[in-house]
């Protein structure tokens, strides 16, 4: 071994996040000569930036790697995917045990072996735009389960099918079947009237112009009845005089509540509510969809710091444990959620969704329990009374931030 080998290892061995360790590997990479324009500042075997003399690929003062940079296109979008997913090994360090070995990546980290991984806050940013990335672009948040012409097909053809077997059963046994015969061919004209008036698209587009009007008037009768007089009438002619306490019942059970669970709410607050309400009614929910893909993944990143809190407080009474290092726990917690839930997701296509939700509980809740056991020590009750401490926990915690984001997509629409 040289000495310039000598001085890189002792410079990786020394680097806290093992960014050198990326470095000196990528100026290691066997490289054409090209002629630049652009030439060093320093006399050759010098560094570029700062003029110190070079004893390996990487200079020891200030760290940057003895490197033209004079070389094809290609290898500057190599060293972007390089720099953003550590594709030089330490993500493919980091993922598998991540994944399969609960807490001992966490615990590596927090002891000081941590140049062989992908730092916490990295891993976590790769493991979340991954997973969203995937999740938006595979499906259609929102749309609403409306079955098609030919489900509802389908149904009236399985409901002939019944009818017709309850009447040879009803033949064999001597009873008289005229009455069911009527209920099948009323079930027969009904199945072909319903496939023709399901595929009218005239017909489709009144019956939604009509739910798009009648939802608008009934959020003016809800937010803001003082400005629309005249539907609140409406409404009370259509419920026939069921209006007690300002809420008017209208038919098959509907109520609606003229104005009386926001009265206190300025009135200006109160159109922009509407206002915001008949937008998402108009656009069919198209702009609230897209600005909950932003908001989502925003409010997610805030609750891993919570999650962070919710260890500390959980840990307060135990020396030697930082803020920083619950997290670290949180960081790698979450980036484990993300890539097992894409991992779930693939298994879900194989064996079924219960099975992959089956699995991925039992195997989300046992590496917490690993987590309390491995990175903190914990004995097996106690691991066992702390999973179920913060399950319950975080569950209030992203149903509130559920609703946040719902809010904030419906303010931002």
């Amino acid at each position: 071994m040289s000495g310039a080998d000598t001085v890189t290892d002792a410079i990786v061995a020394g680097s806290g996040a093992g960014e050198l360790e990326d470095a000196i590997r990528a100026s290691k990479r066997t490289k054409r000569d090209r002629n630049s324009a652009f030439q060093s500042p320093t006399a050759e075997g010098l560094c570029s930036n700062c003029g110190t003399e070079l004893s390996g690929p990487v200079c020891h003062s200030c760290g940057q790697t003895a490197d033209s940079f004079h070389r094809p296109v290609w290898e500057l979008l190599a060293e972007i995917f390089d720099g953003l997913f550590g594709f030089e090994g330490r993500m493919w360090r980091t993922i598998p045990p991540l994944l399969y070995r609960p807490g001992h990546i966490t615990r590596q980290y927090l002891s000081g072996v941590r140049a062989r991984y992908v730092m916490p806050f990295r891993l976590y940013l790769t493991a979340s735009v991954l997973f969203f990335l995937v999740v938006f672009g595979a499906t259609n948040i929102g749309a609403p389960d409306v079955p098609s012409p030919e489900e509802m097909a389908a149904v009236q053809e399985a409901t002939a099918a019944e009818l017709e077997n309850a009447r040879q059963q009803m033949e064999a046994n001597g009873i008289d079947t005229s009455e069911l015969d009527q209920a099948l061919a009323a079930a027969e004209a009904g199945q072909d009237a319903l496939t023709e008036v399901a595929n009218d698209p005239v017909l489709q587009a009144a019956r939604e112009e009509s739910w798009k009007r009648n939802a608008i008037d009934g959020v003016r009768v809800v937010l803001v009845p003082e400005l629309y007089p005249e539907l609140v009438e409406e409404f009370e002619e259509r419920s026939d005089g069921r209006v007690s306490d300002g809420v008017i019942e209208l038919e098959e059970g509907f109520s609606v509540s003229v104005g009386e669970d926001v009265s206190d709410m300025p009135l200006e607050v109160r159109r922009f509510l509407a206002n915001q309400a008949i937008s998402v009614i108009n656009d069919d929910g198209q702009m609230m969809q897209r600005e909950l893909k932003t908001w989502i993944p925003r409010v997610m990143f805030v609750l891993v710091p919570v999650y962070g809190l919710l260890l500390a407080f959980m840990h307060f009474y135990k020396r030697g444990y930082f803020f920083y290092d619950h997290m670290v726990v949180s960081l790698h917690f979450h980036a484990f959620l993300y890539l097992f839930l894409l991992v779930t997701m693939v298994l879900s296509a194989i064996i079924g969704p219960g099975w992959g939700i089956v699995i991925l509980l039992v195997w989300s809740n046992f590496y917490l329990y690993r987590i309390h056991r491995r990175v903190y020590d914990h004995g097996r009750f106690s691991s066992a009374l702390r999973v179920i401490t913060l399950n319950f926990a975080y569950t209030i915690l992203l149903a509130i931030g559920t609703i946040v984001a719902l809010f904030l997509a419906f303010l931002s629409g």
